[in-house]
């Protein structure tokens, strides 16, 4: 499987990037287009701590609410 870079929160719509693979995941834009607080990179360990369900970015991302 091919590195993916781009990625999004599907419960915010938050945008990050990873420009390296296995490396800090930065944030991009909030999910109102925004920029994020801090641009500071996470590990993934970080961010699933924090609630996150990253999957990576395309234009038919759902951002409707799992049920």
């Amino acid at each position: 499987m091919a590195h993916v870079r781009h990625w999004i929160d599907v419960r915010t719509g938050d945008e990050f990037d990873q420009p390296v693979p296995f490396g800090l995941v930065y944030p991009v834009r909030t999910g109102d287009g925004s920029a994020p607080p801090s641009q500071r990179g996470r590990t993934w360990e970080h961010l699933v701590a924090c609630d996150r369900e990253l999957r990576p970015f395309s234009e038919s991302v759902s951002l409707a609410p799992a049920s």
